[in-house]
């Protein structure tokens, strides 16, 4: 540069001694002497040939060309300042990192990832699915998404999305290639169910055993068909053609527009869990868009 610039560290010192109009006042904030920042001002003003302050008796005056230059070197050392801070954070505050349960991951969120991802680019995702229950003031976990009861939920900081639906789904090829007709509850005797496997009686409300009572059926689940660990599983066994499973609205919703599955009974049962979106401490633009994003989609589904 044909003129460069003075040392940044003198243009910090005469903002501070400026803005603050005493050279220890500004030295205590710069962690400098005040004789220190006295030498930093004398140098500055050597540098540009021209005087920045009056020196009068117990009081420190900007010179009109003090004025000048402290408006200009305030507002860049901001600029600055808040450029910086942003390079910093932007890696972390671009990703929100997210709990849910290996089923609502799979089943739900995992489908519709294209549709945020085009309506929201600059926000990356971090998805931690567990079906443990994340505490998020002992974690790094901006959100959770969680499947319970409304009490195992904090009221101050959850959301409620969605209540569950129980009912069967098929794939339509199963019903074509079998010629097999399920038009009522009683037809399911002639048809390979998919089980949820449930050792611990954790979610009862997703055993053929307990939804055919609730149906109000006597019908006897036999032990012919395939048994798996997750609900996910059971839900692509059931696209595959394997049999019936009991599906769980709102994470079986898309796979029903889509045609890939079909309810051809009108018998739904209503589960005791929820949906529940509970959110940390974070608070800002990204997890804002992606709760709204959330409710809304959830709140859209045609086939509930």
């Amino acid at each position: 540069m044909a003129r460069p610039l003075p040392p940044l560290d003198l243009l910090i010192g005469f903002e501070a001694a400026a803005r603050r109009l005493s050279f220890s006042k500004a030295g205590e904030e710069i962690f400098l002497t005040q004789s220190a920042v006295s030498r930093q001002i004398r140098k500055l003003e050597e540098h540009l040939g021209l005087p920045l302050f009056e020196r009068q008796h117990r009081a420190l005056v900007l010179t009109e060309h003090g004025h000048v230059l402290f408006e200009v070197v305030s507002n860049a050392l901001a600029q600055l300042s808040e450029t910086v801070e942003g390079l910093k954070q932007k890696p972390h505050n671009r990703e929100i990192a997210i709990s849910t349960t290996t089923a609502f991951s799979a089943l739900w969120l995992v489908p519709r990832l294209p549709r945020f991802s085009a309506q929201y680019p600059e926000v990356a995702l971090h998805i931690d699915a567990d079906n443990r229950m994340i505490n998020l003031k002992q974690s790094e976990i901006d959100l959770a998404i969680r499947y319970c009861s409304a009490e195992q939920t904090p009221a101050e900081s959850s959301v409620f999305l969605s209540g569950e639906e129980i009912f069967p789904v098929c794939s339509p090829a199963l019903l074509r290639r079998n010629g097999r007709k399920l038009n009522c509850v009683d037809d399911l005797r002639h048809h390979t169910l998919l089980h949820l496997a449930d050792p611990q009686n954790a979610w009862p409300w997703l055993q053929w055993s307990s939804w055919f009572r609730d149906a109000g059926s006597d019908l006897q689940v036999g032990d012919i068909g395939f048994r798996f660990s997750q609900l996910d599983q059971t839900i692509q066994a059931a696209v595959r053609g394997h049999g019936v499973a009991l599906g769980s609205s709102p994470l079986v919703d898309h796979l029903l527009e889509e045609g890939v599955l079909v309810a051809p009974l009108a018998e739904r049962v209503t589960s005791p869990r929820s949906f529940y979106l509970c959110q940390g401490e974070r608070r800002d633009r990204m997890t804002t868009d992606f709760v709204s994003w959330l409710r809304t989609s959830m709140a859209r589904s045609p086939a509930r």
